[in-house]
């Protein structure tokens, strides 16, 4: 019968192969441009396959993405995600997928916030990346 440091460490490879899968995934479903942005900036950008808006997903989860305007600049953050228990990379494909294909049904949804504050409550500089 395996201890618990057995146990934990079972559940934690188990964890990390889901979060590698779930990036490889979202790799493979993005442009070459977009990948290109993720590998380079930790984020990319997706057109809105309703109004045409660009929108940036962040390498993250919550509050992960922004609305940006015709000159780039971010106009509010966003935050919409699947229900359950995640990894990163399945996220960030279904929030691509949504505002592609049902932009409007994702924004009616989304919480929102004018400020991009990461989850200590830190106001985050701009241009500020997690490596």
């Amino acid at each position: 019968m395996a201890g618990l440091g057995q146990k934990l460490r079972n559940l934690w490879g188990r964890r990390a192969g889901a979060a590698q899968h779930g990036m490889r995934l979202l790799t493979d479903n993005l442009a070459p441009t977009q990948r290109d942005q993720l590998k380079l900036v930790n984020y990319f950008d997706v057109v809105g396959g309703e109004t045409g808006t660009r929108y940036r997903i962040h390498l993250g989860n919550l509050m992960n993405v922004e609305q940006l305007d015709a000159s780039g600049k971010r106009i509010r953050m966003l935050c919409f995600i699947p229900r359950g228990h995640l990894p990163v990379g399945d996220t960030m494909l279904a929030q691509k997928v949504a505002l592609e294909l049902f932009e409007t049904d994702a924004l009616q949804t989304a919480n929102e916030r004018q400020e991009w504050h990461d989850s200590f409550g830190e106001r985050l500089p701009r241009g500020f990346r997690y490596s």
